[in-house]
């Protein structure tokens, strides 16, 4: 019996050092092999739960991460992993909350736990709440936790901006953008935020230079390329296009993205390549009836019956939802051709 536990303890140490490593199937393979030496170890529960957790197989992982955190409330990271795989991959925030609680009740000063409440109370959108469990980790001693802390008080200043500008707050979402970007410079949103904002002021080379800071941070953010694309061709400057083709190549999932590569193509006078795009588009999101029927709208709004037309026969031609295609035709009678575009 002595040496089985050894073998098993053996196997979960292992599989640690593995998953540290980035070797997760392999990591994986050893929880698994402790798991069927120690059943009812709370230590092999809580480390294949994690595993499952990492990998989305959410329903397996909360299984094993409840055992796990209900057989041994003294183990730490069972009860928070258990909070995260509730708040922040189920939604479930109330019990999540509630693990939370328990946490803390039995280990006052474990700071992974109020991270954690900071994270789940950001996905719930209590912003304020997050930064005040935020604000209280930045001088934490754990540099991890502080790191972490401050990217979330990042996130936090990027939601006071959008509300701002909601609001009608121009000057205060400036400093939100700005605040957000300076605590996580690697986060192309805010900087691409600021330059939206930037641009409803009049304020167009700031509002370029913003643009351009958040490709800086990523150049595969779309939305970046995308605003910069739009900036441009309301100036009618030729370096629109290669923005738009940036935009696409960086997600071609995007409705709008799609529709605008595909109206400047049309404008170049190339609707051969317009089309190839649209197809692009509905084939990497399985081809299917919807992703057709997505673009009808848009293309309408921008001038385009034709690049229209075309989607909505691509629509028809595979629907087995007549209903999608009666919506979709009354959609496209409704919409002018140039009508503002959502």
């Amino acid at each position: 019996m002595l040496q089985d536990s050894d073998s098993w303890l053996d196997l979960l140490q292992e599989g640690l050092a593995l998953a540290r490593a980035g070797e997760f199937d392999d990591a994986l393979d050893h929880f698994e092999r402790a798991r069927r030496l120690a059943p009812t170890r709370p230590e092999t529960a809580c480390a294949l739960g994690r595993e499952h957790m990492r990998r989305g197989q959410l329903e397996k992982a909360l299984e094993l991460l409840e055992e796990a955190w209900n057989q041994d409330r003294s183990l730490v990271t069972a009860g928070t992993s258990l909070a995260r795989c509730l708040g922040l991959d189920l939604e479930k925030f109330e019990r999540a909350h509630s693990v939370l609680d328990d946490v803390d009740a039995q280990f006052p000063h474990e700071s992974t736990s109020k991270l954690i409440r900071a994270e789940v109370l950001l996905a719930e959108g209590r912003h304020e709440e997050a930064a005040v469990v935020s604000e209280a980790l930045l001088n934490t001693e754990s540099e991890r936790v502080s790191q972490s802390a401050t990217l979330l008080m990042a996130r936090v200043e990027n939601e006071r901006g959008l509300r701002a500008i909601r609001t009608g707050g121009l000057e205060r979402a400036i400093f939100a953008f700005k605040r957000a970007g300076d605590l996580d410079p690697a986060w192309a949103a805010p900087k691409s935020n600021l330059g939206a904002t930037f641009e409803k002021l009049g304020k167009l080379r700031r509002a370029e230079a913003a643009y351009r800071s958040a490709l800086d941070a990523d150049p595969s953010y779309a939305r970046g390329w995308h605003n910069l694309f739009l900036l441009y061709q309301r100036q009618n400057d030729t370096r629109a296009g290669d923005c738009i083709e940036r935009a696409f190549r960086a997600d071609t999932a995007s409705v709008v993205i799609t529709a605008d590569f595909a109206m400047a193509l049309l404008g170049d006078g190339d609707p051969d390549s317009a089309r190839a795009v649209l197809a692009c588009h509905a084939h990497g999101l399985g081809d299917l009836s919807d992703s057709w029927a997505s673009l009808v709208v848009p293309l309408m709004a921008a001038g385009s019956r034709e690049l229209a037309s075309f989607c909505l026969g691509n629509a028809k031609e595979r629907s087995t939802d007549p209903e999608l295609i009666r919506r979709t035709e009354a959609l496209l009678d409704s919409v002018t051709p140039g009508d503002a575009q959502a």
